[in-house]
């Protein structure tokens, strides 16, 4: 760690010889040339990141390259204060949802929610071949994007192609992971060959119509994420029966969450995935103020575990997959029935559909227009091995957006009005099973919900600057939020129609943007924001059975309201040695109220397998503060560099559990920093990259935590890429992911050193 830090202030030192650039391509020498980003996500208006009221980090292309970022969260490294949650363990895991500031973000494609009803990001759906960059911008923003946007907003934006492009590679690495892509995109009337007559359609249309295509595929074996374990109540009483064989094999630790002794009796198998992805996009620019597009993005990701593994072995060495056996452990010994299914996972399969239709017209130095239409479906299929159930969610989510920004005052004046509207639906059939390994063996329903959310809000922002040096902002957005149609059935006949809710949410914000100087400014706000409870939350049941047996029991509420959260900052960014270096400090703090707090009571049935029944209330309040910094350089020789870190102080200062006041806020890491070196020149780029992370959760609250499965650990991580160009339009990379294979869980067992070799073509 120490030796990193010094290679990197001491190439910082060695002087600085080119231009800074957030985007920046290379000549054909290999220098780089500048290239100023811009991003409308902190105002709605185009901005640079140094003159944005909020703390702005734009990552590029060129940087999202430069390492093995297949999984689209991997990038986010690249930048301070993020910490990509993410919920299924090993290769395949695409469920996630990105926390900022102690709360998640909200993730966007195109401006588009990316979220399902149970609040996660389906990482797989995002079509990285065609990712342009990723805007991140933190802060309370539900002044400008209503609800999830409490603490940061996560957008990726697709590629609008200029001239013919044709990309195409194949990865290939551990665990017979294979990855392909393939994208064309071209304005194919613009080009006329030399002494011929263009046609009538070339006529009309120009260079102005555009498009591009694009296919994806990334599949894995996987390796073994998830252990088969067992608990048990109390040992086995009475005469044992000679007949039932005693195992061998097992081994027992702590089960980190509960403290209870748990025996390790097989694994679940390989974690494998299948991801196959197709993205189109097509517009026409009719004028160069004025453009329409349309996409639509198609994905499947199917997912799970397979040739699950017991360890246990009678006296003759014969590996025993069911019947009763005993376990002893010196003078207990325990009664177990073995099942194939404690040795198997549940896969599952999500796939999406996603249309957008975006226009944005300006009248320059007058008004400029932006209208957005998008409809996500997303259908989720769960095949429950382990309880003989199929689950088939289905919900999609319907969203309009219209804005104006009017200019005034030479420019000096900008007041921009909008409006939303954002629908969700949720079905949730849940079937039982005659055969639990075939999903088409089904015979009766054995529950069912549904729901509707509703979100109308309408935004007003003013952006005044009444010296050269000082720009303000005020603004506030009020949103109206209705849940209706919940409705519960089972198979007992109990029929239920929850009473609709509602509930509104005006939230303020207020900015103020100072240039101390030409190349520095300091910038302090001051908002509040709040999220509407999922679609999930208050209308979803489930029924669990773990590896080892026990019950979790999840209760829908279909009363919930909003969490809210009040929020101040005040920061400081600076582009130096003529913008070769910036660097960026913020100092946040975030007051939550009417957190979700999922409630919970357990209890033991007559066998000895504990029940947990849970189900979410509003009751926590709690507060996040925190400090980040980041320093970005271009070095010497073609590098570029980067430091990032993040502190957080958390407490909860209310709970429905009051001896859990004054514990850090879950999910909220204390400490997390990440640093980054590159080189990129005409035939060789290199870089190498270490991220750090701490535990994400109080001590007292990880009181049993242990190196094992469920705990969340701390982690050192180093990953590197070199990919060099034989020829102009050839590449071969290769990337080595954990590079010092270190050994941590989130939840799951994390991978270990991972190697994945590369060939590209580019024309």
């Amino acid at each position: 760690m120490e030796v990193w830090l010094w290679l990197w202030v001491l190439m910082l030192l060695a002087g600085p010889r080119m231009a800074w650039a957030e985007t920046y391509s290379s000549t054909e020498s290999g220098d780089f040339i500048r290239l100023d980003p811009i991003t409308v996500m902190a105002t709605k208006t185009p901005k640079a990141p140094l003159d944005s009221p909020a703390s702005v980090s734009v990552i590029t292309t060129d940087e999202i390259d430069a390492f093995n970022s297949a999984h689209p969260f991997k990038a986010l490294s690249l930048t301070e204060g993020i910490w990509p949650r993410q919920y299924r363990g090993g290769l395949a895991d695409y469920w996630a949802r990105p926390v900022i500031r102690g709360h998640r973000a909200l993730v966007m494609v195109d401006g588009v929610n990316w979220y399902d009803y149970g609040y996660y990001s389906d990482t797989a759906a995002i079509p990285m071949p065609d990712v342009a960059r990723i805007d991140v911008v933190r802060g309370p923003f539900s002044a400008l994007y209503g609800t999830l946007a409490q603490t940061g907003v996560i957008n990726y934006i697709t590629k609008i192609p200029d001239t013919l492009t044709i990309d195409a590679s194949a990865s290939f690495g551990d665990w017979n992971t294979r990855y392909y892509s393939f994208r064309i995109g071209d304005r194919p009337f613009g080009r006329v060959a030399e002494g011929d007559s263009p046609s009538g359609i070339a006529k009309a249309l120009g260079d102005r119509f555009f498009y591009s295509a694009s296919f994806k595929s990334r599949t894995t074996d996987g390796y073994v994420t998830t252990p088969s374990y067992q608990t048990f109540s109390r040992p086995a009483t009475g005469t044992l029966d000679p007949d039932t064989p005693v195992v061998t094999g097992w081994t027992k630790n702590i089960d980190p969450q509960t403290g209870k002794t748990r025996y390790l009796i097989g694994d679940q198998g390989d974690n494998w995935y299948e991801d196959y992805g197709l993205f189109v996009k097509t517009g026409y620019d009719f004028s160069e103020d004025t453009r329409l597009w349309y996409s639509f993005n198609m994905s499947k990701f199917e997912y799970g575990w397979e040739d699950g593994k017991s360890y246990l072995k009678n006296s003759s060495g014969t590996t025993l997959y069911d019947g009763d056996v005993y376990l002893q452990d010196g003078n207990d010994t325990y009664g177990l029935t073995l099942k194939d299914s404690l040795f198997a996972s549940d896969p599952t399969e999500k796939k999406s559909f996603v249309h957008t239709l975006s226009f944005n017209h300006s009248v320059p130095d007058a008004v400029d227009i932006v209208g957005l239409l998008a409809y996500y479906d997303k259908e989720t299929d769960n095949h429950l091995i382990s309880s003989s159930r199929y689950k088939e969610e289905s919900n999609s989510l319907t969203q309009a957006d219209l804005s104006a920004t009017l200019h005034a005052m030479d420019d000096r004046c900008l007041v921009t009005v909008g409006v939303q509207g954002v629908r969700e639906e949720a079905t949730v059939t849940d079937d039982r099973l005659s055969d639990a390994y075939d999903e088409d063996s089904r015979t009766s329903t054995y529950e069912e919900t549904s729901g509707k959310n509703l979100t109308l809000g309408t935004f007003l922002q003013v952006e005044y600057t009444p010296i050269k040096v000082l720009t303000l902002y005020a603004g506030g957005r009020y949103d109206h939020w209705w849940g209706t149609d919940a409705d519960y059935a089972n198979e007992d006949g109990t029929r239920l129609e929850y009473d609709d809710v509602d509930d509104g949410q005006f939230s303020p914000k207020l900015s103020l943007v100072y240039r101390l100087m030409e190349n520095g400014i300091i910038r302090a706000s001051y908002g509040k924001s709040f999220e509407a409870p999922s679609l999930y939350y208050r209308t979803a049941n489930y029924y669990r059975v773990d590896s080892g047996g026990d019950i979790t029991i999840g209760m829908a509420n279909p009363d919930l309201g909003p969490t809210t959260n009040t929020s101040w900052e005040v920061g400081t960014e600076w582009e130096l040695w003529e913008k070769q270096l910036r660097l960026k400090a913020t100092y946040f703090e975030n007051d939550f109220e009417d957190m979700i707090y999922n409630k919970t009571r357990s209890y033991y049935l007559d066998d000895g397998t504990q029940v947990t029944e849970k189900q979410r209330i509003n009751a926590d309040e709690a507060e996040v503060n925190g400090i980040e910094i980041s320093i970005e350089a271009l070095l010497p020789y073609n590098m570029k560099a980067g430091l990032f870190y993040t502190h957080h102080w958390s407490e909860y200062t209310s709970l429905e559990d009051e001896s859990e006041e004054g514990w850090e806020v879950d999910e909220v890491p204390t400490d997390m920093l990440s640093a980054w070196i590159g080189y990129f020149g005409r035939y060789v780029d290199a870089s190498i990259s270490y991220r750090y992370c701490d535990s994400r959760y109080d001590d007292d609250y990880d009181k049993y935590a242990s190196d094992s499965y469920k705990n969340d650990d701390e982690y050192n991580l180093v990953d590197a890429k070199i990919t060099v160009r034989p020829q102009k339009n050839v590449s071969l990379s290769l990337s080595v992911e954990n590079l010092f294979d270190e050994k941590y869980y989130e939840y799951y067992r994390a991978a270990g050193r991972f190697y994945l070799g590369t060939l590209s073509v580019h024309f």
